[in-house]
């Protein structure tokens, strides 16, 4: 049984999507997960990057979720650039971000279309 990181402020997919996929591959045998050793230095550094920060907002992942889903992806072999386009996601969510600080009544109403044979995105109802 497995519980998958479930975060605030992020677009859910692929974000849970790479979690399901890395724990599959573990299953399988296909990844072999590091020492208890090697996940808690890990979890030390990416912790203390952000010393600066108090200590109930370190673990927001919010911009960062993007290159967190390449690395995931990584590890499942699945080439970030032949899946969903991450950099574009990430310019929309900061979009969407502002909009919501800006005008958190409304900026739900909007939807936006991808458009990746010109790698952006449009607005199509407000």
């Amino acid at each position: 049984m497995a519980i998958f990181n479930q975060c605030s402020k992020i677009a859910p997919f692929p974000f849970v999507e790479y979690q399901v996929m890395y724990y599959r591959d573990v299953l399988a045998g296909k990844i072999e997960v590091p020492s208890e050793e090697e996940r808690n230095i890990d979890a030390s550094k990416r912790l203390n990057a952000e010393a600066d920060r108090p200590l109930k907002y370190r673990y927001e992942i919010q911009k960062s979720q993007f290159s967190y889903n390449a690395e995931n992806a990584g590890y499942c072999g699945v080439p970030v650039e032949n899946d969903f386009d991450m950099k574009l996601l990430g310019e929309l969510y900061e979009v969407v971000a502002i909009d919501r600080a800006n005008n958190p009544m409304v900026y739900r109403n909007k939807e936006y279309e991808f458009n990746t044979d010109i790698g952006d995105f449009e607005l199509i109802k407000q």
